[in-house]
């Protein structure tokens, strides 16, 4: 995803120069292998956008909050509530929302991709309806094997932009496996979800997004590695349950 500022032009670059050695992507935004959601199936997703255009999900754990990828940092954000297509005179129930404060995590960064989580601050407080609802954060870690849905509005598998919120389900990987194919770069922040045959991924600008599973927020995208979709290949995921401390008492704090 493309937008004035690309937030991610430097993530990219430092992945591609001084990490990997191989093109990996942060700021993901295309469900790949996925389908169209029900409508209003997951009333805690977030757009963050700029100048109207899509550039990071995010998730909505407070009236007040929402919760995204810590490198999709911006000084101010519009963001979308209650909506299913990105074209607002489509989604009567929909909220657009200012924020102008945002809490990346202290850690983020520290060391390369790990912590990658920050809170943002809505003008005001959001009243919960059938299309908008804050999501509980997972307080135990997941299970190897645990299914879980990610959604997002980024690019298909053939370039296009959906039309209305995707969603897919993936699997979650084990930690050690996490561990041995993101050797260079894994921290016990992450995890791995995805990589089967049926090459269902996250990708390029779902960065921020939900992984919800067992009906908990338990995971925001935060990178992988390109193409996406690749079989084997697992998306990696922030870790919320290592996080539910902070973001607590960030929220009580602000």
């Amino acid at each position: 995803m493309t937008t004035a500022g690309n937030p991610w032009v430097w993530f990219l670059g430092h992945l591609v120069l001084g990490v990997t050695g191989s093109l990996v992507w942060g700021g993901g935004s295309r469900i790949i292998s996925g389908e169209d959601c029900h409508p209003h199936s997951q009333p805690w997703q977030a757009a963050l956008l700029l100048e109207n255009k899509l550039f990071c999900g995010g998730v909505l754990v407070h009236p007040q909050w929402v919760l995204s990828a810590a490198h999709c940092f911006q000084k101010s954000y519009t963001v979308g509530l209650g909506l299913h297509s990105l074209e607002a005179d489509e989604e009567p129930d929909s909220q657009m929302m200012e924020a102008h404060f945002s809490i990346q995590h202290p850690e983020y960064n520290k060391p390369s991709l790990a912590n990658d989580l920050m809170l943002i601050k809505l003008e005001g407080s959001v009243p919960q309806s059938d299309t908008i609802r804050n999501i509980s954060i997972a307080s135990q870690c997941p299970t190897a094997g645990d299914s879980c849905l990610v959604s997002g509005w980024g690019r298909l598998a053939n370039g296009r932009l959906p039309t209305v919120l995707q969603c897919v389900n993936i699997s979650v990987v084990s930690e050690e496996v996490c561990n041995e194919l993101y050797a260079s770069v894994y921290h016990p922040s992450m995890l791995c979800a995805g990589g089967g045959q049926d090459q269902k991924d996250s990708c390029h600008g779902d960065s921020g997004g939900p992984l919800v599973c067992n009906g908990s927020l338990q995971g925001l995208v935060s990178f992988g590695q390109a193409p996406c979709g690749q079989p084997n290949v697992p998306g990696v995921y922030t870790n919320l349950c290592k996080f539910t401390d902070w973001i607590q008492k960030t929220i009580q704090a602000s």
